[in-house]
């Protein structure tokens, strides 16, 4: 076997090992809004790289397309364990609509020529939690019970008015017809004692 293959093999080796060795980020980056706290956990680490460093980043990509800008800043400088919440996210970063968001776990202090990269992210976006709260009504909204009704609302004053109006006439109107069938009955029954007193004469 020559040495170019041993060394070879040697090199994969320690890449395995080294990417065996890397912890990850357990805990979901779905539906992240922004301004909320989002408790970030991790595969434990040894202790030698305490104390920890998260840093954020994110890419904003330009309206040509082609062109992006990067913005990184530090999380925190001093997490331990594996679990660390972040507030107000993506605080200290802005903001930025459809931007990709990502985070790193590294040690804070490193004597080596390239700190090593503990834990990444996946690519992640923080939503606006007005938009969040708009869709979210906007999906429970029913409509009316009486949507089908294509007709003109009338509100209760103007429905007693129109009842006054429309009912006291007929009122009126009930009392005059009685009056006047209880005018007749009384005169119907006045001719008919009359003419029975003019039989009992005649006979």
């Amino acid at each position: 076997m020559g040495l170019t293959m041993v060394l070879g093999h040697l090199l994969a080796a320690l890449l395995f090992l080294a990417a065996r060795s890397r912890a990850d980020f357990t805990n979901a980056f779905d539906d992240i809004t922004s301004g909320s706290n989002v408790v970030l956990s991790w595969d434990a680490v040894q202790s030698q790289y305490y104390p920890l460093c998260i840093t954020a980043q994110v890419i904003d990509k330009n309206g040509d397309g082609v062109s992006a800008n990067a913005y990184r800043v530090n999380v925190t400088t001093g997490a331990s364990g594996t679990s660390y919440t972040w507030a107000g996210a993506p605080y200290p970063l802005r903001r930025i609509a459809g931007g990709l968001y990502q985070l790193e776990l590294r040690p804070m202090s490193w004597s080596g020529s390239e700190v090593p990269l503990l834990a990444k992210s996946p690519f992640f976006s923080i939503s606006d939690p007005k938009n969040a709260a708009q869709s979210a009504g906007s999906a429970g909204q029913t409509a009316p019970a009486d949507s089908e009704s294509s007709g003109p609302a009338i509100s209760k004053p103007v429905a007693i008015g129109l009842g006054v109006a429309i009912g006291l006439p007929s009122v009126v109107g009930m009392l005059v017809v009685g009056w006047c069938l209880r005018k007749r009955q009384r005169k119907a029954a006045m001719e008919k004692r009359r003419l029975k007193r003019s039989e009992f004469v005649i006979s």
